[in-house]
């Protein structure tokens, strides 16, 4: 439907009427000799069926003729002169999502005409200027048939996957090369920064030399990162090894134990490169909760105590977020300090007593924010409340191997006694003057918007209950 922009759900057959869909239809295929591979390949049969293009400013549709397609055909039998990727997708859950409709190998994602003008650019880059290869790769998803078409917008592809759409819309390449390369002057330079590619679990960097650290990890299964990245990789020969890659993917035998070992591993890395009372921001995202239990698990099994927890909405969703219905729209934020020298020191004598519990609060509410506001609002700060800081406390304590001196009422009814309480948060008596002093200056409190959607989330809603009418 071109006034609407959209495929119809149903249609009629142009020859007897009939009501068809995509689903029930069988598939046209075409079988051809694949001159760079030296195999007879069977591929899902794509034809043009629109050409845009500009005259100056104007842009203009026509519909291909004999020219065109005849145009089109004579490029097919023709032999691209120089070296283009040939490579085979690895066995992976994106990468060979699809050979069911023939496109195997790295070169079958692109058409012949964009395939030969990106591998000319590529090959008069190399050896010459980096950028300008930065510039090449950067094309290499671009220019391919994973581009869909929207009638009524630029064509993109769905990130995080490699799916080819039954519509796909061919770019021009050599427009499509220039708006890189303009992109990519306009961007300056930028002084005194430092960039390395190594593996998390073994960092070049000395001791407690590292003033902050923010980190994007993998998120369990989501994204095939690896096999998301083949494509420019066989431009550049140069791949991955995903042996020790931190994710869940069945096609390569990785579970849940397999990727929380390997985040631990990065995470005791950061902890030992970070200098004490520094701090780290893990961004984070994944519906399910059993690898969120990880990541927090191999946060405090290497140290770090969790002071900070918000959402991030990033606006534009990934593929997975898009089409699944259990997907988490919005990403974590997780705030993390390494505990001071100090702190350490002085638990070494007083574990396993009701001193070091309390030593370890006053160090930890004197790193955790005083005062938060949001469109005129004062914001719980949910660390602040009596469970949470129970939770980082025995976490602390069995992080090191020590029993927890105390039980939650034990401690529920020494924290009232020694900490004064605001809204609900607890506060070091330094801290309670300013948080006073800024309470004054909002209406009203805006309290925590939590969503039940699992165990763990109902009951840290049910305790939230507790909290404000036991």
């Amino acid at each position: 439907d071109k006034k609407a922009g959209k495929v119809h759900d149903e249609f009629p057959c142009p020859h007897c009427g009939a009501s068809l869909t995509k689903r029930n239809m069988e598939r046209s295929w075409v079988t051809k000799f694949d001159k760079a591979i030296g195999q007879t390949i069977r591929q899902a049969k794509q034809v043009p069926v629109l050409i845009n293009y500009s005259v100056g400013k104007q842009r203009y549709e026509k519909t291909p003729d004999a020219f065109d397609l005849a145009l089109i055909e004579k490029i097919e039998e023709m032999n691209i002169p120089c070296w283009f990727p040939t490579d085979r997708m690895p066995e992976g859950v994106e990468s060979r999502r699809n050979d069911d409709i023939g496109i195997t190998h790295v070169h079958h994602f692109y058409t012949k005409r964009n395939l030969w003008v990106l591998d000319s650019f590529v090959q008069r880059s190399r050896n010459r200027l980096a950028r300008a290869l930065w510039v090449g790769t950067a094309c290499t998803e671009g220019l391919s048939v994973l581009n869909r078409e929207r009638p009524f917008g630029l064509p993109s592809k769905l990130s995080g996957t490699l799916y080819v759409s039954s519509m796909i819309r061919e770019i021009n390449a050599l427009a499509f090369l220039g708006r890189k390369i303009d992109k990519y002057e306009t961007r300056g330079e930028w002084p005194h920064t430092l960039i390395s590619s190594q593996s998390s679990t073994s960092l070049e960097e000395p001791h407690s030399s590292v003033d902050y650290i923010f980190t994007d990890p993998p998120f369990g299964g989501n994204l095939m990162y690896s096999e998301l990245n083949f494509l420019w990789e066989a431009w550049l020969k140069v791949f991955t090894n995903n042996k020790p890659e931190a994710i869940e993917n069945k096609a390569h035998g990785k579970g849940l134990p397999e990727y929380q070992r390997l985040m631990t591993e990065c995470f005791k890395e950061y902890y030992r490169v970070l200098k004490p009372g520094r701090w780290m921001t893990v961004e984070f995202h994944n519906s399910k909760n059993s690898v969120w239990n990880a990541i927090q698990e191999a946060l405090q099994t290497a140290g770090f105590v969790i002071a900070d927890l918000r959402t991030l909405d990033k606006q534009q969703g990934s593929f997975k977020q898009v089409t699944s219905a259990n997907a988490v729209k919005q990403d974590l934020v997780i705030s993390a300090y390494k505990p001071h020298g100090g702190l350490e020191e002085r638990f070494r004598l007083e574990a396993g007593t009701e001193e070091g519990v309390w030593d370890f609060i006053r160090t930890h509410l004197k790193q955790l924010p005083v005062f938060v506001a949001k469109d005129g609002k004062a914001e719980i700060i949910a660390e602040r409340q009596n469970y949470l800081l129970f939770d980082r406390m025995v976490a602390f304590h069995v992080q090191r191997g020590v029993t927890v001196p105390m039980s939650a009422a034990e401690f529920y009814a020494g924290l009232v006694q020694r900490f004064p309480e605001r809204d609900g948060m607890y506060f070091l008596p330094e801290q309670v003057a300013e948080y006073d002093k800024k309470r004054m200056t909002v209406r009203e409190v805006l309290q925590l918007q939590l969503f039940v959607t699992d165990e763990s989330s109902a009951i840290q809603w049910l305790k939230q209950q507790l909290v404000r009418k036991p």
